[in-house]
């Protein structure tokens, strides 16, 4: 017989599973021009950073230190000569308030001048002193004038015998007849400092000189005048505020008193004849002194 066939069997094909590969999707790309571009597109090169300060400090204030030190040596020029004494009050009164403030400055640190007002300061009270020293020779000369005219009061001075003023060599003493009397010490050389004034010649000269009031009547030493000549020649006389020297003497000299002050004047290289005179008091005749030198 024949075999029967062996029940059939069905095929079973292994199951796979299927993946498809994976794609990204990727938008088409428009190229388009940057100034169609949208802005947050658009690519900007980076600016470059500046700095900046904060507080930038503000500049000195320098301006009343430097006006006292301009308008202060004014003042001391217009100091030198009485009849403008005034003037130099002026400046002082004006340089020494400015020093003052601009000190004031300094010492806050809003300037930056500390030694220009110093300067401006100490040049403006020199003014102010100048500036009263001729105030002051102004209205003594003045009211001796006027009582001169006013009145037939003699004058302090030479007598009638001596007009034109009494000589005597240098280091010798000269006494008039109502008994003023006058010495001027022999001359000697000195160096003047670097802040004296006056000094235009080659050599510089210092004398003593010596007044003794031998009247009844007292006299102003402020109203003491003091001139000098060297072969022929103006000699300036020298302003020394270091070595005490140029200053107006002052005070009153009583009767039978004296008053000595030193007086320098700058003269010439060459040895030549000097001359000093000493006018006691305005209006009154001089005592000449002379020498070689």
């Amino acid at each position: 017989m024949p075999q029967p066939y062996p029940a059939q069997q069905r095929y079973h094909p292994p199951r796979q599973h299927y993946h498809p590969p994976q794609q990204h999707y990727r938008p088409p790309q428009r190229h388009r021009s940057p100034q169609h571009q949208h802005p947050s597109q658009q690519h900007y090169p980076p600016q470059p950073l500046h700095y900046q300060p904060r507080c930038a400090p503000p500049p000195p204030k320098n301006g009343p230190g430097l006006a006292a030190a301009i308008i202060a040596p004014i003042g001391i020029l217009f100091g030198l000569i009485p009849l403008t004494g005034f003037i130099a009050v002026i400046c002082g009164l004006v340089a020494v308030p400015l020093a003052l403030v601009g000190w004031s400055r300094y010492r806050y640190r809003r300037a930056s001048n500390g030694r220009t007002t110093v300067f401006g300061l100490i040049v403006g009270i020199g003014a102010l002193a100048l500036g009263a020293w001729g105030i002051t020779i102004v209205f003594g000369v003045t009211n001796q004038l006027f009582d001169s005219l006013s009145g037939p009061a003699p004058i302090i001075g030479a007598s009638a015998n001596q007009v034109g003023g009494a000589t005597a060599r240098l280091g010798q003493a000269v006494t008039f007849d109502d008994g003023m009397k006058v010495l001027v010490a022999t001359p000697v050389t000195f160096k003047p400092s670097s802040y004296a004034a006056g000094h235009l010649r080659d050599r510089a000269i210092k004398v003593d000189i010596t007044v003794t009031n031998g009247t009844d009547k007292p006299i102003d030493a402020a109203l003491i005048t003091v001139n000098g000549r060297h072969g022929g020649q103006q000699a300036t006389q020298i302003f020394d505020s270091q070595r005490g020297l140029g200053m107006q003497p002052a005070g009153t000299v009583l009767p039978g008193k004296s008053i000595t002050f030193p007086a320098a004047f700058s003269i010439g290289q060459n040895p030549a004849e000097v001359q000093i005179e000493v006018r006691p008091v305005i209006m009154g005749d001089p005592a000449i002194f002379t020498g070689t030198i």
